[in-house]
């Protein structure tokens, strides 16, 4: 699953797509010191999952990605402390291994570059998943914004996580994957994707190798590092 920084094995490269949906926006806050007040949205969001070839859904019991973006436009004065939860829907499960690894890249401002959050000694991508407010809380693996399990974020910052899945049943999308997104006292939001998985069985190249491309790096102009 080669992203900037991993390693990939060797074998024909296959771009993996993304089935996204809407984008949420979460919470309202005025721009920093603006007079007359200028306000926006504080974060805004959503999530997908990825599309392993040659079907154009995961099957049952295969290990999938889903990921979450994150932009922050809003300008408050101190930034967002932003608390993530995962939210699975009855039949899916998160599935981190050696070979499926949790991704989380950020894209930092003046200039636009890309930073591999897993390399930030204040952050590092989540390999455990513990039971949150309402699902399974997506904390930095180093404790992240002054260690309160937070990620932080201010104007100008994006960021993308990606945690690998499986389903052990089929789904129809009469369920989604959400995750909570709370920037602010009192502020959450939920962007979801309804989720689809197969009862086939679908027979892969083991050197098959599925490439996860990072939405960070479809924006215009991509940042550094992309």
């Amino acid at each position: 699953m080669p992203l900037p920084g991993p390693l990939s094995l060797p074998g024909p490269d296959v771009v993996t797509p993304w089935y996204n949906g809407a984008i949420a926006h979460i919470g309202t806050v005025q721009y920093c010191l603006s007079d007359p007040p200028i306000f926006a949205d504080r974060v805004l969001g959503y999530t997908g999952f990825s599309h392993p070839p040659p079907a154009f859904t995961p099957a049952v019991g295969e290990v999938f990605y889903t990921h979450l973006v994150l932009g922050h436009p809003g300008n408050p004065c101190t930034g967002s402390a932003v608390g993530i939860e995962l939210i699975l829907p009855p039949g899916v499960e998160t599935a981190v291994s050696p070979d499926n690894p949790t991704f989380c890249y950020a894209i930092l401002p003046n200039p636009n570059r890309l930073h591999d959050m897993d390399t930030d000694p204040d952050y590092g991508c989540p390999t455990t998943f513990p039971v949150g407010l309402q699902g399974l809380a997506v904390r930095p693996l180093r404790g992240g914004l002054a260690n309160s399990g937070a990620w932080g974020m201010a104007m100008g910052f994006w960021l993308e996580i990606l945690i690998p899945v499986r389903a052990t049943q089929v789904q129809t999308g009469n369920n989604a994957i959400a995750w909570r997104v709370n920037p602010d006292v009192g502020v959450v939001g939920y962007p979801q994707v309804p989720v689809f998985a197969n009862g086939d069985v679908i027979f892969r190249d083991q050197m098959e190798n599925n490439l996860l491309n990072l939405d960070l790096c479809t924006l215009s102009p991509p940042p550094q590092g992309c």
